[in-house]
């Protein structure tokens, strides 16, 4: 998921519109629609109403909104779709081992293949 689709989702979980959220930060509406289409992103005064706005963090629209930690002095924050990546990944014994084995190889024999299985992915 891409930030505009986070602000998107905060926005409606606030549950404002467009036009609403617009006029509490101090823009027009079409920016609104442009940040949450990810065809604009907006300066950094505006960015920061907008999170008071919504009620959320930066780290929650760029999707940095998820702490894993191992151990006391490590922690990784990633989005909760890549978790979920990993989560699935975990769940194919082979796959998972391939992985542990030679990552960088096994993630290069993914990627040549990935056209052939999935010719709706583009580069």
């Amino acid at each position: 998921m891409v930030a505009g689709q986070r602000l998107r989702e905060a926005r409606k979980k606030a549950n404002l519109t467009q036009e609403e959220l617009a006029n509490i930060i101090g823009v027009k509406a079409a920016e609104i629609s442009q940040y949450e289409s990810n065809k604009r992103t907006p300066r950094w005064p505006a960015f920061n109403r907008l999170l008071d706005a919504l009620h959320i963090t930066a780290d929650e629209v760029l999707g940095r909104d998820i702490t894993v930690h191992d151990g006391e002095d490590y922690a990784v924050k990633m989005a909760k779709e890549d978790l979920q990546i990993l989560s699935s990944i975990k769940e194919n014994p082979k796959l998972y081992k391939a992985l542990l084995s030679d990552p960088e190889r096994i993630v290069q024999v993914i990627n040549n293949n990935l056209k052939r299985v999935l010719p709706e992915v583009n580069d």
